[in-house]
């Protein structure tokens, strides 16, 4: 009988909460984030005959606000040359975009929705949506660090959400008909892990005059925009001769690499007197950007004035490295920016291209080594040395002073999924910090703008007699291959006895992935595939991963 009185209530119980649900449902509004991204002017907005935003300029945007599906929003001209009314019975309760584009004279200005995502569903990667808003142009292609990752987006159409790493990024738009660049921005996307927002590009292309009017806005579901710099050289043409000016001018460029490492919270960064990335963190860094070969790189305190510049002549189509490195008003190591070659992959997958860089004012000239072998030795401060080409796989790398057989720190570098790939590593912080000053570490960035700072470890030096010894190794890794890989790829490792093992996926923050392995193996060649999915078995999204053997 006790049971079937708690199976009476208990579906009691749930026809309750149905009914709750049920009710709540059909009282909860929409949820709508309003654009106008129009070039007509300044716009009143109604609902249902009311005014709802008044003095509407290009460009704004609201926050998400309630909306009763089936109300009536009317889109006004301040002049009442125009009056667009939208119907909004086909919006469901979700969170939505309302963005005004098209212009009145030809007929395109419409209200185009799609729907939205409040949260980024990976919490490590920013969410992006793409609009075309630009009235006279071809389909649209969007590039992120030199990677195609939407294409084919016409007038009025938006892209599916994408998912970017943190950190600076470099937008390049192409116009598929015009078979050309038409706008280049950087972004920073520095701490919006799990955040998202909408990238519109809107204005019109002239294409008989060959002229561009174009305006570029990211923007969070809260209604804050996120800082957005555009980079072109130039954005308007008016005339062959101008066209031909640009043309000549944008083909001298080189591709730089920039990395904060002078103990500044944040730096803004101006090209040619021109703000161009702006509240750059302490040890980021950017992707490859395109520079002028000639051309003059400032750098500022977050909001602040300029406090140093630098001129650079650089080699056309080459690649680079520059570091901003030193502080402000020390004699000894003042404030500069020190460049490098940069290349943007190793001879091989079976190696990694790695240069290395003293960026520590208060260290020594150092040597480093890899698992007991000496690597690097007798690297000065602000000095480069590299590019070595080394073979893949998980190293502990030793900082000694030059000469020394003491280890100063020692870090983890776990390379085996980095196969074909470039970096730099630095050396960043002090050795002997202050309260306030950051510790010693080594920083990794690869040229697409990753950044993996090297966990601290035991070192893999052992003192005898004032002789190193190296610490035996008990397996081989091999590259994983396929790499790149979709959907699954095959890592190679050889035993070499017998032993407990542990295979473990990380991202590129250091967290947990999916366990792959975790037991004992006899020794010999083994191989193990990675289905790329996370441990509560979802597909992780594209992106850079590493593994980690250990016995």
């Amino acid at each position: 009988m006790s049971v079937l009185i708690n199976n009476n209530k208990e579906n009691k119980m749930k026809k309750l909460i149905l009914s709750i649900i049920w009710m709540v449902s059909l009282s909860v509004a929409s949820q709508v984030q309003v654009f106008h991204s129009s070039p007509i002017g300044d716009v009143n907005v109604y609902i249902n005959g009311k005014v709802a935003i008044k003095n509407f300029k290009f460009q704004e945007n609201t926050g998400l606000v309630p909306l009763e599906r089936g109300s009536l929003i009317t889109i006004q001209t301040l002049n009442q040359d125009l009056t667009f009314d939208y119907q909004t019975d086909h919006l469901e309760d979700k969170n939505h975009i309302l963005s005004a584009i098209g212009q009145h004279e030809d007929r395109t200005f419409h209200l185009s929705h799609s729907e939205m995502r409040i949260q980024n569903e990976f919490k490590e990667y920013f969410g992006m949506k793409f609009l075309n808003g630009v009235v006279g142009s071809g389909p649209l292609d969007l590039y992120v660090d030199g990677n195609l990752v939407v294409e084919n987006i016409n007038f009025g159409e938006y892209s599916s959400y994408f998912q970017l790493t943190q950190g600076i990024k470099e937008l390049k738009v192409i116009d598929q008909n015009l078979g050309r660049q038409v706008a280049s921005y950087n972004i920073n996307l520095n701490g919006k892990g799990g955040e998202t927002g909408l990238f519109t590009i809107a204005g019109k292309i002239n294409v008989e005059m060959d002229q561009f009017s174009l305006s570029s806005k990211l923007v969070k579901p809260s209604g804050s925009s996120i800082n957005i710099t555009n980079i072109d050289l130039d954005s308007s043409f008016n005339n062959e001769d101008d066209q031909n000016e640009y043309d000549s001018f944008s083909r001298e460029t080189a591709q730089v690499q920039i990395v904060h490492n002078s103990p500044y919270p944040l730096v803004d960064i101006y090209v040619d007197g021109a703000l161009a990335l702006e509240d750059v963190a302490y040890r980021a860094s950017t992707g490859l950007v395109d520079l002028p070969v000639n051309t003059e790189v400032g750098i500022a305190p977050a909001d602040g004035d300029i406090i140093a510049t630098f001129p650079f002549e650089l080699a056309e189509n080459g690649t680079y490295v520059v570091v901003a490195s030193g502080i402000v008003g020390d004699d000894a190591h003042p404030f500069n920016l020190l460049a490098s070659t940069l290349e943007v992959a190793a001879t091989d997958n079976d190696h990694f291209a790695l240069k290395v860089m003293h960026g520590v004012t208060d260290a020594p000239a150092v040597d480093i080594y890899a698992d007991g072998n000496l690597l690097v030795e007798n690297l000065a401060y602000g000095d480069f040395q590299g590019y070595l080409q080394v073979p893949v796989g998980d190293y502990t790398l030793d900082i000694t002073g030059h000469g020394s057989t003491d280890p100063v720190a020692s870090f983890s570098a776990p390379l085996s999924s980095f196969g074909g790939g470039s970096g730099v590593v630095y050396a960043s912080g002090f050795l002997a910090p202050a309260e306030t000053d950051s510790a010693f570490a080594l920083v990794l960035t690869t040229p697409n703008g990753d950044i993996v700072t090297l966990p601290a470890s035991e070192t893999a030096l052992s003192v005898n007699n004032d002789n190193f010894v190296s610490t035996p190794k008990d397996y081989i890794i091999h590259q994983n291959y396929p790499n790149p890989f979709n959907p699954t790829t095959s890592i190679q490792y050889e035993l070499l006895s017998d032993s407990k093992l542990n295979i473990t996926i990380y991202d590129m923050l250091g967290n947990v992935v999916d366990e792959l392995y975790d037991g004992f193996q006899t020794s010999g060649n083994k191989s193990i595939k990675w289905d790329a999915r996370n441990t509560s078995g979802e597909l992780v999204s594209a992106g850079m991963y590493f593994y980690k053997i250990q016995v």
